[in-house]
Order: structure tokens, then sequence, then C-alpha cells
């Protein structure tokens, strides 16, 4: 039996709602009831008074325009093939789609409220020129998270058995394969591309028009678009690290970015909307980056403080500027 779209829509919410709620459940347990919570508190207010907090949150806060910025560099190269804008309009159209963004599933009004903050002729291309640009951006995420996972499992898990050695090996193979084959679709690899379209069903049209929307853009802007990505991948990468270090949350720095990679490589793949996805992320965060210290040890409260300002910091702030320009969109054209 064919499930009606309101019925689809329904359950859709109905599980971001069921992961939401167990998301906070499992901080209420981790931080509240651990009495983690009651250990930090009784630290904070000191905490902020210290130097080495400023030394830490200062340049994340200062990565947060490095961070738009790229993504801005990285939305004029494509929406060139549409419409010429310059560096200032790029940035403004992206503040606005972060604002859109906060309301809906998954952030997908972020592409949209990028292309009604401009004046663009067919808004339809540019909405799918967006989208390659979200796409080259989430192949950097589990790009960056899959080989974190094969880092991950290797530190925490038993591999001593000669079994398990061929398939960890079997396991390299396949995640530098999919990997590869990410970039090559992502990047038109004739082959690859071609080989795609014919294996999907002719009845999705949805897939290959999102494939073939690429077909305009020069593989070089592609390359350079999943560059920015990777690079941007970095900046708010580090700025979590540093954020860690600013609530004494001590890991050296390539533990923490394979931690870091890991809960960002779980958030892609779980359905929510941005105004929730702070407690999830803290959740998930919680239970990657927790799991490199003793039970012992109160870290909870912390990376959940970091998690927090980096959603501050990369969300709630550009989103704030991006209503600046909401008076700017124009939904309904003649």
């Amino acid at each position: 039996m064919e499930l009606t779209a309101k019925v689809k829509k329904t359950l859709n919410m109905g599980l971001r709602v069921v992961v939401a709620l167990l998301s906070l459940w499992f901080i209420y347990l981790q931080v509240f009831r651990s009495g983690d919570y009651q250990w930090f508190a009784a630290d904070f207010p000191q905490l902020l008074r210290e130097r080495s907090f400023l030394i830490f949150f200062l340049p994340a806060l200062l990565l947060m325009p490095v961070n738009w910025s790229l993504e801005s560099i990285k939305w004029r190269m494509l929406a060139l093939y549409v419409r010429k804008l310059s560096f200032g309009e790029a940035l403004r159209s992206v503040l606005t789609g972060i604002s859109f963004s906060l309301f809906t599933p998954n952030r997908v009004g972020d592409s949209v409220g990028r292309i009604f903050s401009l004046r663009i002729g067919d808004p339809m291309n540019a909405v799918l020129l967006a989208v390659a640009g979200s796409l080259a951006q989430i192949i950097a995420t589990c790009f960056s998270g899959s080989l974190a996972f094969l880092f991950y499992i290797r530190k925490f898990f038993d591999f001593h058995e000669a079994w398990l050695s061929f398939f960890y090996a079997g396991l390299v193979i396949f995640v530098a394969i999919i990997n590869l084959l990410m970039l090559m679709l992502y990047l038109r690899a004739p082959l690859v591309s071609a080989g795609f379209h014919k294996i999907i069903k002719p009845g999705w049209q949805k897939i290959h028009g999102y494939i073939s929307v690429l077909q305009n853009v020069s593989r070089i802007v592609l390359g350079k678009v999943v560059l920015l990505s990777f690079l941007r991948y970095l900046v708010f990468s580090f700025q979590f690290y540093l954020m860690l270090r600013a609530f004494n949350i001590d890991i050296p720095l390539l533990n923490a970015l394979v931690l870091i990679a890991m809960t960002y490589l779980v958030m892609t793949a779980i359905p929510t909307i941005a105004l929730a996805d702070l407690g999830i992320r803290g959740s998930v965060a919680i239970y990657f980056i927790g799991s490199w210290f003793e039970p012992s040890v109160h870290a909870s409260t912390g990376i959940l403080l970091a998690t927090a300002m980096v959603w501050i910091i990369n969300l709630a702030v550009p989103a704030l500027a991006g209503l600046l320009f909401i008076g700017r969109l124009t939904i309904f054209r003649k």
C-alpha cells in the first residue's frame, strides 16, 4: 500500500520529534542526572574570567566570517551561471538562506532563502545550483567522516584477531572506493556519470534533474567548489576544537578532529530542523567526544557548552544578521 504525501509528511515529522526527544533525554542523563552539571557550574564563573578561555574563544569567533565568506565565494561561483553577483550580494544571499534554514527540515530552506533574496529570472535553476553547492559540502563532511571512522574503530575496538584485520582492510578499500566514486560523480567523470544514469531508475526524475543541473557547470568550477567545501569544513571543525579547549576539554588536536568528524558525519544522516539541531548535535558530540574520557571525568557539560557556542557562532548569529535582509525577499514575481 502506497503512502500518501500527507502520511509521509506526518511520519517524517514524527521521526524528527522522536529523534529530538531521545537526544534531549540522553543529554539529561549524561549532564544533569549524572551530577556533571553541578560540578561544572561551580567552576564556570571562574572559567569565564580566565585568560585561557578568551585565548580559544576569540579565535573561534573570528573564524565565523571566514566560514561564511568561503560559503559566499562558493555560492558566487555557482550563481554565475544564472546571474553575476558581487561578493556582498552573495554574502547577503547566504545570510538570508541561514535565516530561512532555521525553520525547515535538514536546513533545506537555505537554498530557497538564497534565491528569493536575489532578482533571478529563472529561480529553479538557481535553486538547483544552490543544491549543488550544498552537495559539495555534504561530500566534504562524508569524506572526512568516513576517514575518521576508520581511525575511530581502530582506536576503540580490538583488531588483534586475523580475520578482523582482513575485515578492516576490506573496510578501508570500501571507504576509498565510495569516496572516489562520490568525487568522480560530482566532478562528472564521464564513465561514472554515464554508468550512474543507467543504474538509477528512469522514473526517478528528481535524481536525474539534480545530476543534469551540473552539466552546465565546468569541472574546474566544480573542483574549486569541492576544495572550498573542504577548506570550510576544516574551519568549522577547528572552531569546534577551539571551543572544546575553551571549556577545558583537553584532547590532542588530531584525536579531537577525528571525534568531531564522527559527530558531523552522524549529524548529516539524522533528520532534524536547525532549531532542534542543537540538542541533537549536543547528544551526538557527548557520545563521541565523551568516549575519549574515563567515566569518572566530568566532561559532558563542557562538551555540551562547546557545542552550543559553535551553534550560536555559526548559525544563530548569522541568522540574526540575515534577518536584516528579509525585507529584500521577492517570492511572488511577475
